[in-house]
């Protein structure tokens, strides 16, 4: 009996594409099979060149919508009634828009969580979206959006299911459903990046290393990898992981026990959510609350994650919650495209050399302040209530922006950005509170050597990142 060839077409394109090249693949081996000619054996995926390929995407939205967007908590068991759901809009061009503003490469989908809902039109079961009030294929839409944008597609997918969901799938969670499942993911919407298999609750009975062959049967070339779990496929997972070289299993995240000594991996990824972790109740992963709608990772802190996973080779998948109306936050949003901004126009100061007034000691020097990382901070000597931090470009440049982030108990009442102008100081802006972080734009100037200069503060002169940007 003839097979389906797996075909990766070159380029992201609709699944009624890959189907079509399907069928033009299996009316030429017939054909040929008809003449007595035997059909050329399809050419094998060269992995180390795929390898390349998707670290050249270098960060991604890895978009989480489920259940738990409306429970309010990161697990939602006991669900029964599919219309929990409660969502009646979705809007992946918006998804896909901002990947594309923010300078991502793909997007990472949760197609299925651990309470076994599916936000595709399975074929397996009645728990999935197009019988909510939505009605509609969330994973198709996002496909045709991510095609819209030139963003590409990865899949999340998780391998087993609370034991409660016995009720809807009788004899429980089974190999052949979890067969059936990745199957279609893998042949109804066109090529995937990679799958991101979570093992919080098990295999479902089949091994990580049966489920790595299975996928790859159906898409050679799309890489497969596990958050926890035995050590199977050839993409690293880094759930709560950071930048790391492939050889640094730390880099792992949560699961970094189970990588050490294997070596299969071609790729590391890592991701960790949007929302800070220090937030009280609701979700993490998932939209949290509407009281937490302002609360968000910094641009410099993702940024910052964004040049290590480019140092390293790795793959960065921010991770986001739509909220009730499949909507990303616009706090998310923001971020996101000052990220992109970022990474088009990067810092003129970062890593230059600094100096200031004074520091209050090791590890709060000028330079601190010019790391692209809102965690370190430059301070002054205690006691003071006035200073200065100053960057030298190396030579000159045009400068029309700027960003200062402070520490929100370490008030300024009156500072001023200056230039450097032979030997005398010339001021482009001032101002009388900085508070949290502020971006001020000013007539272009061209210089050198650049300065804020803290005239007056209620405490010691703190300042978490300055930053100078090209107009």
């Amino acid at each position: 009996m003839l097979k389906n060839l797996p075909i990766r077409p070159s380029s992201a394109g609709s699944h009624k594409e890959n189907i079509m090249c399907r069928l033009l693949t299996l009316f030429a081996t017939v054909t040929l099979a008809a003449a007595g000619i035997s059909a050329p054996a399809a050419e094998p995926v060269d992995m180390k060149k795929r390898a390349e390929e998707l670290k050249s995407l270098k960060w991604g939205m890895f978009v989480c919508w489920s259940f738990s967007t409306f429970s309010g908590k990161e697990w939602s068991p006991g669900v029964k009634d599919v219309a929990f759901f409660k969502a009646t809009e979705v809007d992946t061009d918006q998804w896909a828009r901002t990947a594309k503003e923010a300078g991502m490469g793909y997007i990472d989908f949760l197609t299925k969580h651990h309470d076994g809902f599916c936000l595709w039109d399975t074929k397996t079961t009645q728990r999935k979206v197009t019988k909510t009030p939505l009605g509609k294929d969330v994973l198709g839409l996002l496909r045709k959006s991510c095609d819209k944008y030139g963003i590409k597609l990865a899949l999340y997918f998780s391998e087993n299911e609370f034991d409660d969901n016995k009720d809807y799938h009788p004899g429980g969670y089974s190999v052949e459903m979890k067969k059936a499942q990745i199957k279609e993911l893998l042949t109804e919407y066109g090529p995937i990046e990679y799958i991101w298999f979570d093992h919080a609750m098990g295999d479902a009975g089949l091994s990580h290393d049966e489920t790595t062959k299975w996928c790859k049967q159906f898409q050679p070339g799309c890489f497969v990898g596990y958050n926890g779990g035995q050590a199977s496929g050839d993409i690293r997972i880094g759930e709560e992981g950071h930048p790391a070289t492939l050889e640094d299993a730390s880099g792992g995240g949560l699961a970094a026990h189970d990588m050490v000594g294997y070596k299969g991996y071609l790729v590391a990824e890592f991701t960790y959510p949007i929302l800070p972790t220090k937030h009280e109740g609701g979700a993490y992963y998932f939209y949290s609350l509407p009281k937490h709608d302002g609360l968000c990772k910094s641009a410099e802190s993702l940024y910052k994650d964004y040049l290590g996973a480019v140092k390293y080779g790795n793959i960065f998948s921010i991770d986001v919650g739509p909220d009730y109306a499949g909507r990303l936050r616009e706090i998310d949003v923001k971020t996101l495209r000052q990220v992109g901004e970022m990474i088009r126009n990067p810092p003129l100061s970062e890593g230059k050399a600094a100096r200031a007034s004074s520091t209050w000691g090791n590890g709060y020097e000028a330079n601190m302040a010019f790391d692209a990382d809102d965690v370190t901070r430059w301070s002054a000597a205690p006691d003071s209530r006035s200073g200065w931090i100053e960057i030298d470009l190396g030579k000159p440049a045009t400068v029309g922006r700027v960003v200062v982030k402070e520490l929100n108990f370490h008030p300024t009442q009156q500072f001023a950005i200056e230039y450097k102008d032979g030997e005398a100081w010339k001021t482009v802006v001032t101002g009388t509170t900085i508070v949290g972080e502020k971006t001020l734009r000013f007539p272009a100037v061209q210089a050198q050597i650049f300065r804020l200069n803290i005239v007056k503060a209620n405490a010691v002169p703190t300042i978490e990142e300055f930053q100078l940007f090209a107009p």
